[in-house]
Order: structure tokens, then C-alpha cells, then sequence
């Protein structure tokens, strides 16, 4: 007699890039700690259990280009597995995740982290030059000053009407 028959599944996979990283999500609810993960030059492998065994995931990803695998950063939690990749050659976008061209139905973009390649970081500057001129303190103010500046809103504001008088104009 043989036991429960179990499903194989690829797990849903979401990816983003940048000109010298790949990002890889890895979406695996059911298997929280039970997984292996083997990272190559040009290939991802996954493989892992649901806590009752009814459930294989399995996941063999061929890369479009080559990564170090000695330099991936790797964060697990209940809910996924994220990869950070460094590529071997950083430059252009690569067109796609995989090596071949046959859409799978598990691999999606992730568009919470992708960038256009032609986009700068000028958010990014723009919010580390803000941050660094507010440690400055470059404004033309002390803050060790005691003169206090008045602002236009600290003025005091006229009287509101009486309703007598709106009364009286009815």
C-alpha cells in the first residue's frame, strides 16, 4: 500500500534587477524551514516540504547571465525566501530572468522593487543630500540661538463676527 500522493508545485516566483544586482523572491507560505537552496553560477535550485509532506516544491531556474554565487545575500522568513544576487558583469539589463525564452507560469516581475535601466537614483541622492545638509544644520539658523523667529502664522488673528450683528442684517 502506498501513502498519500503528493503534488510537486513550483512556487510563485517574483524577480527585479539592477544594472549590478538580480532580486529573487521566492513565495513559499507552506515551508517555512524546511527548504534546500543551492545557488550557482547560472542556476537557482529549490526544493522543499509543506509540514504534513503533502506538498513538493520544487524550482530549477536557468539564468540568462551569471551571478557569483559566493555573494548572495539571502533573507528567509515564514511567508518567502529573498535572494539578492550579485551579477558577474555588471551593465546592461538582462531581458529576461531565464535563459530561455518559454514563459513559466510561476515567474512574475517585481515591480515593488524594479528600476528602468534608465533611471538614475536621483531620489535617492536627492534624499541623502537633504539628509545631509539637515545634519549640517546649513539654513542660516543656529540652534543654540535664543532669539526666537516670529512667524506670519504667530500673528494674531481679528476678532470673529458677532451673530447680533448678522442678526440684525436679516
Amino acid at each position: 500500500m502506498t501513502g498519500p500522493a503528493v503534488s510537486v508545485i513550483s512556487p510563485p516566483v517574483e524577480w527585479a534587477q539592477r544594472r549590478d544586482k538580480i532580486f529573487v523572491t521566492i513565495n513559499v507560505r507552506e515551508c517555512p524551514k524546511d527548504y534546500n537552496l543551492r545557488i550557482e553560477s547560472k542556476k537557482i535550485t529549490f526544493s522543499g516540504n509543506n509540514p504534513d509532506k503533502s506538498k513538493k516544491f520544487v524550482l530549477n531556474l536557468d539564468l540568462y547571465g551569471e551571478v557569483l554565487p559566493e555573494e548572495y545575500k539571502k533573507l528567509a522568513s515564514d511567508r518567502s525566501v529573498q535572494l539578492c544576487l550579485t551579477r558577474k558583469d555588471e551593465g546592461a539589463y538582462w531581458p529576461r530572468l531565464l535563459e530561455s525564452k518559454t514563459r513559466m507560469h510561476f515567474l512574475k516581475t517585481d515591480f515593488n522593487r524594479w528600476k528602468d535601466e534608465d533611471e538614475t537614483d536621483e531620489e535617492d541622492e536627492t534624499a541623502n543630500w537633504e539628509s545631509m545638509m539637515s545634519n549640517m544644520n546649513i539654513g542660516g539658523t543656529e540652534e543654540d540661538s535664543d532669539e526666537e523667529e516670529q512667524d506670519s502664522d504667530d500673528d494674531d488673528l481679528p476678532d470673529l463676527e458677532d451673530d447680533k450683528e448678522i442678526e440684525k442684517l436679516e
